[in-house]
């Protein structure tokens, strides 16, 4: 009885590590809304942004844009602008582990800055 203790309490650690990682990956960062349209925004934060990621991509489809900032694996840095009602909305979603955060902190900036 004594030998299975630690061993249940090791697989009850281990399962609620395991619950803290499965959150909802699909949840953005941050969101805001602006007076702006969703082109004007666009125009304000793609240059921006290519300025600190050299790699970044724009999408345009019926009126929504998508900034992609793409990493070895998969896309570290998503921003959507979608027009609302009566606002803007923009989503930034950061993906990107913490050992490559930098500059994350200055697309935040610029996100805020073209608000």
């Amino acid at each position: 009885m004594r030998r299975l203790f630690p061993y249940s309490l090791l697989g009850c650690t281990l399962a609620a590590v395991l619950a803290g990682c499965s959150s909802t990956p699909n949840n953005p960062s941050f969101n805001f809304d602006t007076a702006k349209t969703p082109s004007d925004y666009a125009k304000c934060i793609y240059p921006k942004w290519q300025q600190i990621k050299p790699g970044t991509t724009m999408t345009e489809s019926k009126g929504h844009y998508k900034l992609l900032i793409s990493g070895k694996i998969a896309s570290d840095e998503i921003l959507e602008v979608y027009k609302g009602n009566p606002n803007t909305r923009v989503f930034l979603y950061q993906r990107a582990p913490l050992s490559s955060a930098f500059g994350r902190n200055a697309l935040e900036t610029a996100v805020r800055d073209c608000l």
